[in-house]
């Protein structure tokens, strides 16, 4: 086969057609006009692979069939030959995501759904926060390290009750956060980590504990109360996020959740008030 770049024929595929198809277009481009055995000679491929694929590009529109003998073949031009292909991917993309969203207003509830699921990696991190804010109707909830903030650039949520702890040494973070998530339903808290990092009435044996915890890596993020995402604050060379629809983990980081807010935020950054002394027996 002669020389059509190897790049030139996949962009051509990522665009919808077959590896022959592109091969050969590429050539009609290359010639001004050709036979089928000319371009059959030129690409050094079968003559029922060319034929096919002619009669392809000419169903599309990408090339134009000429009434001679032998019949002779030229390409449209490049510009139309992209926008034709591409207006064909926006229909199909929008047809697709209609009836997509269609099946997921059916969707089916499984036994599955108590599932913890496991997902690696940030891309898919900044996938899965992405999609959840998006997909709030109500509320969301949400604690994070300052290091997933860039996962919501450019982020578009509903207008719902968004009430979010940031950990972070750097408080001017909380203007650029009123600015993603405006509004009167976005309640927003900077925490620094040491702050964050010491829960009232630690037993001795937190010490220990704390060694393996990293507070800046910490997510808990629950929407609707029916969908949990969370990475335990435990320190590791690769981050893996926890997923979920178990209604008994949601209820339980909730929990943790509403604690962490009365604590900082309720309480202005004070720790909780110590529990009443138990009462002496009369003697």
């Amino acid at each position: 086969m002669r020389t059509i770049s190897v790049s030139l024929v996949k962009a051509l595929n990522d665009l919808g057609l077959s590896k022959y198809e592109a091969n050969v277009y590429a050539a009609l481009v290359l010639y001004n006009n050709a036979e089928a055995k000319e371009i059959i000679d030129f690409l050094s491929i079968s003559k029922p692979s060319v034929y096919e694929a002619l009669d392809h590009l000419d169903e599309m529109g990408l090339a134009v069939k000429r009434v001679t003998k032998p019949a002779r073949y030229s390409a449209i031009s490049p510009d139309m030959a992209i926008d034709l292909l591409m207006d064909k991917h926006r229909k199909a993309a929008e047809q697709a995501l209609t009836e997509l969203k269609t099946l997921e207003k059916k969707k089916v509830r499984t036994d599955k759904e108590d599932a913890l699921w496991t997902i690696y990696g940030d891309a898919n991190i900044e996938y899965k926060i992405r999609d959840l804010f998006s997909r709030a109707k109500h509320h969301i909830s949400c604690t994070i390290g300052e290091r997933y903030l860039p996962f919501f650039e450019n982020i578009k949520i509903r207008d719902v009750s968004l009430r979010l702890i940031v950990i972070s040494d750097d408080a001017a973070l909380l203007g650029k956060l009123h600015e993603l998530f405006p509004g009167k339903n976005a309640d927003i808290h900077i925490i620094s980590p040491e702050q964050f990092k010491i829960p009232p009435f630690a037993p001795p044996e937190f010490d220990d504990v704390s060694k393996y915890m990293n507070y800046e890596n910490i997510l808990d993020l629950i929407v609707d109360d029916d969908e949990l995402l969370m990475i335990p604050p435990f320190i590791s060379g690769s981050v893996s996020v926890l997923n979920t629809r178990n209604k008994g983990a949601i209820l339980q980081i909730k929990m943790i959740s509403q604690m962490n807010w009365k604590r900082f935020v309720d309480s202005e950054g004070m720790p909780f008030p110590p529990p009443p002394a138990p009462k002496k027996k009369r003697s």
